[in-house]
């Protein structure tokens, strides 16, 4: 059955899931934010579990196809080849921008941090938008951070809390 999926869930099909995936919840969030179905659905663990699904198949898919067997009948073992254990080390993102850049060559690496970036932008929507409901100030106004977070996620969760500042007079540290 996994072969069926592998072949259903191809990367280009993942990648215009995921995509397709999380227009409503932000069109939710933004036009919708105090609907019962906007806090079942988007400010619950239900997206960011389907993602993580996502992200998880995607990283089985990469570390499988890198050369990292199944569990063997003799126990829970993992084999590494040299190959897998070079990719392995291609999470030591420190290494430099021009590191990233060839890291991100890989369509697999690529597509997982495409899904964190949707994810944590999904995530920080959803926290302004729940914020901005307890400040009522906030809730006719979040749309504009609301629609920039969706496309740069740490600019538009910036202009959230100067807008916050701004309205309420106030920033809480621990909220």
């Amino acid at each position: 059955m996994l072969n069926t999926l592998k072949d259903f869930f191809t990367l280009d099909m993942i990648y215009m899931f995921v995509n397709v995936g999380v227009i409503p919840c932000w069109l939710m969030l933004i036009f919708l934010p105090g609907w019962n179905g906007t806090k079942t659905l988007v400010n619950s663990v239900v997206i960011p579990l389907i993602l993580g699904l996502a992200y998880t198949y995607v990283l089985y898919v990469y570390l499988n196809n890198s050369g990292i067997t199944a569990l063997k009948s003799s126990g829970i073992t993992a084999t590494l080849f040299s190959s897998t254990a070079n990719k392995l080390r291609t999470f030591e993102l420190y290494q430099g921008i021009d590191f990233l850049k060839s890291l991100l060559a890989d369509k697999n690496i690529l597509l997982l941090f495409w899904i964190h970036f949707l994810t944590m932008n999904l995530l920080i929507g959803t926290w302004i938008s729940a914020d901005a409901s307890k400040n009522k100030a906030l809730q006719y106004i979040a749309w504009l951070p609301l629609i920039l977070s969706y496309f740069v996620g740490p600019l538009g969760f910036g202009v959230y809390l100067i807008l916050r500042i701004l309205a309420a007079q106030k920033l809480k540290l621990f909220d």
